[in-house]
């Protein structure tokens, strides 16, 4: 047999013997490749509620005619006296409020102290002691009186979700006969 026959033979068996193995050999694994991007997520929860301070609770000039009475100014604006007349005419206070989808919301009122300060005023000196014993809410429910003892909130359901409360209260004093002004801030708070 000539050498290249041999060699020939050599590399057919070298070649038959490739193909024969390579089934063994393992199959070459790719890496994955890929691409990511952050975003943020953002968003807030609102109390769906708002309230605007109208006018604000209006007791006017008062002439006490005793040493000691009352006045109520009723949430539909009148007036109830005892023992005392007005030279000026008193007004209910208001605040305007939109409850958003509630239908039953929790009124508080604080802010009222027992005792008002009076200033005194050109006419003279301040006396007597006012307090401001209850205050009334009315609004899309019924009326709702506040006292000065009152730690808790009033439940209601309202009728109409936007709408003006009506502020109502009444003052009372005591021996000896007031004379001079007041001034009090109360906070009334709609919640759900």
């Amino acid at each position: 047999m000539s050498d290249n026959k041999r060699n020939l033979t050599k590399n057919i068996a070298a070649g038959a013997m490739l193909v024969a193995l390579s089934g063994f050999v393992p199959h070459v694994t790719r890496t994955a490749r890929a691409a990511s991007a952050s975003i943020s997520v953002t968003g807030s929860f609102t109390s769906g509620l708002a309230m605007t301070a109208g006018t604000g609770l209006q007791f006017g000039k008062i002439v006490g005619t005793a040493v000691s009475g009352k006045v109520t100014i009723k949430t539909g604006g009148g007036v109830s006296t005892s023992k005392g007349f007005f030279n000026a005419t008193p007004k209910a206070g208001s605040i305007a409020f939109s409850a958003g989808a509630s239908k039953k919301v929790d009124i508080t009122v604080t802010g009222m102290k027992t005792d008002l300060t009076l200033v005194a005023t050109a006419n003279g000196g301040n006396t007597g002691t006012v307090t401001l014993t209850d205050v009334k809410v009315a609004g899309p429910f019924a009326v709702k009186t506040y006292t000065t003892a009152d730690t808790t909130d009033t439940s209601v359901t309202l009728t109409d979700k936007t709408a003006d409360l009506a502020i109502g209260g009444t003052i009372a004093w005591k021996d000896p006969i007031p004379l001079g002004a007041f001034s009090e801030t109360i906070t009334v708070t709609i919640s759900f």
